[in-house]
C-alpha cells in the first residue's frame, strides 16, 4: 500500500493535516509520497502502479482523485480515498466516512470493487463532467479561496449567472442518427449522482451500470434558472420541464462556441464545432469502499 498526498488539495486543507497523515501512513506501514504539483501527482501515481502497489491511498479532494485515476484506469491498483477536499463527491458516492481516521480504516481494510469511468479524448473522469453554465461556474469556483464545500459553488453560481448566455448543443446518442440540436444552459455527463460538493445533478446515476446519465438543461431565463437551482441539492430540478435525462453508453457533442468542459472539478477537454465523444469504460477503476 502506498499513501499519496497532495498538500494543495481542498484549498490547502490536505496540507494542514500532514502530521496526521504521516502518522496514519506510519501506523499502516505504508510508503508515503508527497506531490509537488498536479503533474507530479500523476507521475507519482504512475510510479506506484509501475512498482506494483495493490492500493494507492490518495489524500485530497476530487481534483486530486481526478489526476490520480488517470494513472490507475485499467490497472490492478485499487484507489482508496482519504477525503480532504472541498466537495469529496466521489467519496460521498462510494459511501466513505467523512472523518479522516474512519476513512483511513476503510482505506486500509475495506473491500475492493470495480466502478466505471468515462473517457473524453485521452482523459478520464469518475464523477461528473459538464459544459455550459456549470463549467463556467466551475471555472469561477476554482478561483475562490475564502469559502469551503457547497458554499463555493453557490457563490460561483450567483457571480456567473448575470453574464452567461445559452449555448447551442448538438448531441448524438450511442451513435444513432440523427443528431439533435437544442439551445441549452448546460449539459452534465454523470457517472455518479453528485458534483459540486453535494449537488445531486443525476440522482439515478450509478457508478457501475455501464451507462452515462446526460442531464440536459434547456435554455431558460436567468430568473428561472435561479429558481430551479436550489432543487439540485435534493434532485428536485428533474421535475422542471426544461430538464431531461438521457442514458447512453456514449454521447457525441458539439457546441456553437468553444467552451472548456470540467470533469471532477478539473479542466477536462475543450468542446466547440468539432464533436467530442464521451464514452463509458465499464469497470475501469478498482476502488476501496465500505
Amino acid at each position: 500500500t502506498v499513501v499519496l498526498v497532495n498538500p494543495g488539495g481542498g484549498r490547502g486543507r490536505t496540507g494542514a493535516r500532514m502530521a496526521q497523515l504521516r502518522r496514519i501512513a506510519e501506523r499502516a506501514g505504508a510508503r508515503l509520497l508527497i506531490s509537488r504539483d498536479v503533474a507530479d501527482l500523476e507521475r507519482l501515481a504512475r510510479q506506484a502502479v509501475a512498482e506494483g502497489a495493490e492500493r494507492l491511498v490518495v489524500a485530497g479532494g476530487d481534483g486530486t482523485i481526478h489526476h490520480s485515476l488517470q494513472a490507475l484506469a485499467g490497472t490492478e491498483t485499487a484507489l482508496a480515498i482519504l477525503p480532504l477536499g472541498s466537495g469529496n463527491d466521489l467519496a460521498g458516492a462510494l459511501g466513505l466516512p467523512c472523518h479522516l481516521e474512519a476513512a483511513a480504516e476503510v482505506a486500509f481494510t475495506g473491500q475492493v470493487r470495480a466502478i466505471d469511468l468515462v473517457r473524453a479524448g485521452s482523459r478520464f473522469f469518475g464523477c461528473v463532467a459538464g459544459v455550459g453554465f456549470d463549467s463556467e461556474v466551475n471555472r469561477y469556483a476554482n478561483t475562490i479561496r475564502y469559502l469551503r464545500g457547497g458554499l463555493v459553488y453557490v457563490w460561483a453560481v450567483l457571480r456567473t449567472l448575470p453574464r452567461f448566455r445559452p449555448v447551442a448543443l448538438t448531441i448524438e446518442v450511442d451513435g444513432l442518427e440523427p443528431a439533435v440540436s437544442v439551445r441549452v444552459m448546460f449539459v452534465a455527463f454523470a457517472n455518479s449522482p453528485r458534483y459540486g460538493g453535494g449537488m445531486k445533478i443525476a440522482p439515478g446515476a450509478l457508478l457501475d451500470d455501464g451507462l452515462l446519465d446526460c442531464v440536459i438543461v434547456k435554455e431558460m431565463s436567468r430568473l428561472a434558472l435561479l429558481r430551479v437551482f436550489p432543487g439540485v441539492f435534493q434532485g428536485a430540478h428533474l421535475r422542471h420541464p426544461a430538464v431531461s435525462v438521457v442514458r447512453a453508453r456514449s454521447v457525441r457533442v458539439a457546441l456553437d462556441r468553444l467552451l472548456t468542459s470540467f470533469g471532477d472539478g478539473e479542466p477536462l477537454i475543450e468542446i466547440g464545432a468539432e464533436p467530442v465523444l464521451f464514452t463509458v469504460v465499464p469497470r475501469a477503476l478498482r476502488v476501496v469502499a465500505p
